[in-house]
């Protein structure tokens, strides 16, 4: 069956989505089971001496015994001159994201039993083209060409405001809550999609911050000794599961000695939390009241029910949060993903390809396209598009300097 892809590569997780095509219009997105039951990957790669790459918990798995081969959020170094070093050799953040993206898009194709005809991966609002060409040409490198770029904001705002008539012209403040920064942009509602107007990002109190202080204020209750670096990583670990339960119910067993309530957890979470709606408030508040159409809460940290609680108070303008903000970004992508028009059923020949998708400018710009920092993007116009068979990837990463122990083995 036909599909688009989507995907978020966050600072902590990864998450996809697929829309698939069913003969009318587009269905809704879908969240793509990713590792062991769960709806995200921990963006987390590790390369071993001959290459190879795992992700995930599987990745975690050989921390403790290799932790210089591992590598965390790689898509938010891209662009850093200072490249990733695993065992002895240097591996740019860009080469890794690709790695990582493939993976993703692998995966989701297993469970599909096809190829995506078009695959969109969200990006941080401040990103230069320099940064997206980056990227495109290590994604050239993993033989996964012609990926779209989407703003992460916009992604936001297309999941969660997607159901809703927001008027043309109309603003939206957004605020992505995650698991390392918290960003917040206000929007446009133009003819065919959201455009951005204005952002701010950066590091920033957010969900790690709240593992932090969880794991201080249920330590000296859990009987643990601080010096042991393992059972100090599973007591983390429990937190990061007790914080994401309280979520959904109003208390939880973080370890055998230790019960933490909701009322408790937002005591300590308050302050983080309410510093990020604070951000938000004031990026909308540059915006006249009577434009401002909305404001929408998204990211994995935005489950917390205090976070819409404290957004409903401090903001004057109507709150939408979405029914899973952890998934929000992905599920986003996928729509901004949907072809608007379906291709003529013969097109015309044309210059050979050898993306994904064909060249556009909607909403999603192609990796690498050329187009002038900061502007909004331009309207979605029709846009036929012929599915290509992509070739079998094998990501054979980019490495700056050094050389691994298989390749100086193939010189001799």
């Amino acid at each position: 069956m036909r599909y688009v892809l989507g995907i978020h590569l966050g600072a902590t997780r990864a998450t996809a989505a697929v829309s698939r095509y069913q003969g009318g219009p587009w269905g809704p997105p879908e969240v793509v089971t990713l590792s062991a039951g769960a709806p995200w990957v921990d963006a987390v790669v590790y390369v071993s001496r001959d290459g190879d790459l795992l992700v995930g918990q599987a990745a975690l798995h050989r921390a403790p015994a290799e932790p210089e081969r591992i590598a965390r959020s790689p898509l938010h170094r891209t662009g850093d001159p200072v490249p990733f070093v695993l065992g002895d050799v240097s591996y740019p953040a860009e080469s890794l994201a690709a790695a990582l993206i493939g993976w993703v898009a692998d995966r989701v194709a297993e469970v599909e039993g096809s190829q995506p005809e078009r695959i969109v991966v969200t990006h941080p609002p401040s990103w230069s083209a320099f940064r997206r060409g980056l990227l495109h040409e290590a994604l050239d490198q993993a033989q996964l060409p012609g990926v779209l770029a989407l703003p992460s904001p916009i992604a936001a705002a297309e999941s969660c405001l997607w159901n809703q008539d927001i008027e043309v012209g109309k603003a939206v403040a957004v605020c992505a809550i995650g698991g390392e920064h918290v960003e917040t942009a206000v929007l446009r509602r133009g003819p065919l999609g959201f455009e951005l107007l204005n952002h701010a990002g950066g590091e920033a109190a957010a969900g790690s911050q709240l593992d932090d202080l969880l794991m201080r204020h249920v330590l000296p209750r859990a009987g643990i000794d601080e010096n042991d670096p393992g059972a100090m990583a599973r007591l983390r670990s429990a937190c990061i599961a007790a914080k994401e339960r309280l979520s959904q119910v109003p208390e939880v067993i973080v370890t055998e000695e230790v019960y933490l309530n909701r009322e408790e957890f937002e005591h300590l979470a308050r302050p983080v939390l309410g510093a990020a709606v604070s951000r938000l408030e004031r990026l909308a508040s540059t915006v006249a009241p009577e434009q401002l159409a909305c404001a929408t809460l998204a990211g994995g940290t935005a489950r917390i029910p205090l976070a819409t609680r404290l957004a409903q108070t401090m903001l004057s303008c109507p709150v939408a949060v979405d029914e899973d903000p952890g998934t929000a970004l992905c599920r986003g992508a996928a729509l901004a993903a949907q072809p608007r028009h379906e291709p003529a059923p013969e097109p015309a020949p044309a210059e050979t390809s050898g993306t994904l998708v064909t060249g556009s400018h909607e909403l999603p710009a192609v990796f690498g396209q050329a187009d002038e920092e900061l502007e909004p993007p331009p309207p979605r116009p029709p846009v036929e598009i012929t599915p290509l068979e992509p070739p079998k990837r094998r990501f054979s990463l980019a490495r700056k300097g050094g050389s691994s122990t298989t390749e100086r083995d193939e010189d001799r």
